[in-house]
This record gives structure tokens, sequence and C-alpha cells, in this order.
């Protein structure tokens, strides 16, 4: 049997294999909201092959992309998370199967592969700028040629990748998150209420349907209700707020803007430049690159399904309606506050960076709860809505680790 028939053969068994690993998901295919991006200095500023892994050369091209986009235009903080977390599942799969291909020459190569299945995720997602994702694979395949495992190695890791690329791209379709909100906003004491004159729609109120990664279902963590809207559990969560708000320090306005993270490549980005500054800083492998993009993005892709079904199960007011004293120095968000969103995703990425990195577990989780924290300084989320989400986070990242036990490497730490 030729590798390329090898590589056809086991495209099916391997997607089949990462359903039950991550009950495959991805991210949506008819977002329209993303505009061309300046692709030909994205080029220019294209990492060289050789000075990192394919998966971590690929985050990169896709950060800054996202964060090339102009603002008004720039994709909602959720659709950038779905779009690493579909773009990482295909990486990981590529590396996976690349490695499963019989020992006949040419050898598929992992690097081909992620680059192969990054490309046709990215023009399902980015269809405008496809031919520049193409111009990438045909770049870095140039580049191979120049390497011990040659042209028709990467070429052939390339075929295995866009068929894995491909089968992902279909699962995304039906993961529901394009579903059509029919529904009312509900009226009365301490509901949320848009802040949009004329109202407009909540964000992404059926996200918590969506089918997700690792979960059974987005009512897996959901949390116990907050506090009843006029107890004294409440009103002392709010007067935290607002006390706050009327004594803010420079350093709580600074984090509170720097937390927002509305320009550049968004929260998702954020993240991802984290865990891959870090798989940089220990040398991780391929595989072992891929699989850390892979678990953090899925998590904080699934703790964000999670913490939507917890927002729009209780539908609660945000502290700025409860107290129009409180001022908010940050944009606000459309939809409700309990529990916080950037608490579920930060604290699902920092706890399964904190997992394959331990050294460095202080810190990540430090940076989880400073991005919580925020949002109480910015007068948009109660302690409870933090709390709560840093539990999501926690519970989600547990999750996505245990269903990855199969592959779990040694602690990761500097080559000898």
């Amino acid at each position: 049997m030729s590798a390329i028939h090898a590589i056809r053969s086991i495209v099916a068994g391997s997607a089949a294999m990462s359903i039950v690993l991550f009950n495959g998901c991805a991210d949506p295919i008819t977002d329209q909201s993303f505009v061309r991006a300046p692709v030909a200095a994205l080029r220019d500023a294209a990492v060289p092959l050789g000075d990192a892994t394919a998966s971590v050369r690929w985050s990169a091209i896709t950060r800054d992309y996202i964060a090339a986009q102009p603002t008004a235009t720039k994709p909602n903080p959720v659709a950038a998370f779905r779009a690493f977390a579909y773009l990482s599942l295909a990486q990981y799969r590529a590396v996976l199967s690349a490695g499963e291909v019989p020992g006949v020459p040419p050898h598929a190569s992992p690097q081909g592969a992620v680059a192969g299945a990054s490309a046709v995720v990215l023009s399902a997602l980015f269809p405008a700028d496809a031919p520049f994702f193409e111009s990438l694979v045909h770049l870095q395949m140039s580049e191979a040629g120049e390497s011990n495992n040659g042209p028709s190695a990467f070429a052939a890791g390339v075929e295995l990748g866009r068929a894995i690329g491909a089968a992902v791209v279909e699962l995304a379709r039906s993961d529901r998150f394009d579903a059509v909100w029919t529904g009312t906003v509900p009226i009365g004491p301490g509901y949320w209420t848009s802040d949009f004159n004329p109202p407009r729609p909540p964000q992404l109120p059926l996200l918590g349907q969506m089918r997700p990664l690792v979960m059974e279902s987005g009512d897996q963590f959901r949390p116990p209700p907050p506090p009843t809207f006029g107890s004294p559990a409440f009103l002392a969560a709010l007067q935290e707020v607002r006390q706050i708000s009327d004594n803010r320090t420079p350093e709580q306005i600074r984090l509170a803007e720097y937390w927002a993270l509305t320009t550049g490549s968004l929260t998702s980005g954020f993240w991802n430049e984290e865990a891959t500054k870090r798989i940089s800083r220990y040398r991780l492998n391929e595989r072992r690159a891929a699989r850390t993009l892979a678990l953090m993005s899925i998590a904080a892709m699934d703790a964000t399904i999670a913490c939507y079904d917890a927002k729009y199960t209780y539908w609660l007011i945000r502290p700025y309606k409860a107290d129009q004293a409180i001022t908010v120095p940050i944009t606000k968000p459309n939809h409700p506050s309990y529990p916080s969103s950037h608490a579920c995703s930060s604290a699902a990425s920092a706890s399964v960076l904190a997992a394959i990195f331990p050294s460095e577990a202080a810190e990540l989780m430090a940076m989880a709860d400073q991005a919580g924290e925020s949002r109480i300084y910015a007068g948009i989320h109660y302690r409870f809505d933090k709390d709560a989400g840093l539990t999501i986070g926690r519970q989600v990242a547990g999750l996505a680790l245990s269903r990855d036990a199969v592959f779990i490497d040694a602690a990761p730490g500097p080559r000898r």
C-alpha cells in the first residue's frame, strides 16, 4: 500500500477516534462577520517554518488575521473562541493521524498535516481570503524542500491534513451555533435589559444549547441560582461594586481596560498567545504543542457554552442597571450578568495550561483570577458572577484533561 493510500485509509478512523475524545465540534462556517485583512502584510510577517512548530505558527497567523480586522467588523469574542477551538481541533487530529501512517515512504510530515488542516479550516471560516491561506501552505512547502524530510513528505502531510480539516468543517455545520432565537426577554425586577435604545436582542441566547466539545450538554456544570434580587446577599454584593465604582484607583481602571480585550485577537487570542509562549519556552514537539492548544481551546469553548447556559437560565440584571450610580469605564456587554464569561473562559484556559506547565500554575491561575476581578472593577459583574465563572472554568478544564488521559505526557521541561 502506498503512503498516500494509507493516509486516505486512516482519515475516517482518525476522525472517529477524535470524536470520542472531543465529542467533535468546531467553529461556525456561516459567520460572515469577517472582512478581508491586509494579507500581503500578514504573509510577510509569517514565522519561518524552522522557527516554530506548525501549530504555533498557524496560531500566530490566525491571531494576526483576526487582529487585522477593523474593530467595527471584528468577530464577537465567542465566535473567536470557536475559531481557535475549531482550528486547534483539526490540528491535533492531523498530528495524531500523521503519526499513525504506516512506514511507507513518503512519510506524512506532521507539519504538513497541520498546514493542510489549518488552511482548510481557515478558508472555510474566511472564504474571501482562502487564496491567502493556500499561499502560506505553498510557502511552507517550498521551505520544507530545504529540509531533510523533503517536499514529498510535506505534501503527503498536507493531503492528510486537508482531509481531516474537511471532516472537522463538516462537524461544524451541525453544532447549532447559528440557531435562531425567537424568544423574548423576561420582564420584571432583577432581570437583565438591553443597554441599547431601541433595545437589541441579547448576544447568543441559544449558545448554551450548542453541541459541546467535551461536556455532555451545556447545562452539565450549571451553577446554582445567584442570590435573589433584593436579598441581603444580593445587596451586599451590589454594594461592593458600588463602593469600587465610587473609589476606583488608577490601577483598577488599568486592569478593567486591560482585560476588556476588545481589540487585537480578543480574549481567545490572548490565551492562545499565552499557550504558545510556553510551548516555545519548553520546546514542546509538534504533537505536544497541538495537544496543548487543542485542550485549552476546547475547554475554553465549552466553558463559554456552560457560561451562556447559566446566563440565559437566570437572566440576571447587571450591577450598573441595579444601581445606576455605578459607572462603567469599558464597553457594556449585551448579555446577562451571571456568571462572568471572562472568568469562565480564563479559568478554563489557565487550568489546562497549569496542568501541562505545573511550574507556572500559580502565575496562570493568578491571571485567571485577575481577569475575573477586573470585571468587578469595571462595574459589570458581581463577585458571585466571578466565583461561579471560575468554578465552571476549572470544572470544564478538568473534564477536558480527563478525556485526553490516553495522550498525557510527562511534564514538559527544557531539552537537555
